[in-house]
């Protein structure tokens, strides 16, 4: 059964760094998340994006991007 592609927004402190968790995730799982949109305001940037994955992908990418923040914290690589 193939899913309804879908349009979300997110709210994340580097746009960057959700972009290198989405080539991630996308190489490893085999699913077609995609930034259409990034708008920049005071210290956080909103990004919406495509994708027809499923809820549960959706999810995983979310913990996958927090999962690479902390391990970019803990290498003293970012410190927020």
């Amino acid at each position: 059964m193939e899913n309804k592609e879908i349009t979300f927004e997110v709210m994340v402190t580097s746009s960057d760094l959700l972009e290198r968790e989405i080539d991630r995730y996308n190489n490893f799982n085999n699913t077609d998340f995609k930034i259409i949109k990034i708008t920049e305001e005071i210290e956080v940037f909103f990004c919406e994006i495509r994708t027809t994955s499923s809820l549960s992908h959706i999810f995983d990418l979310g913990f996958g991007l927090a999962r690479y923040e902390e391990e970019l914290r803990q290498q003293g690589k970012i410190d927020w």
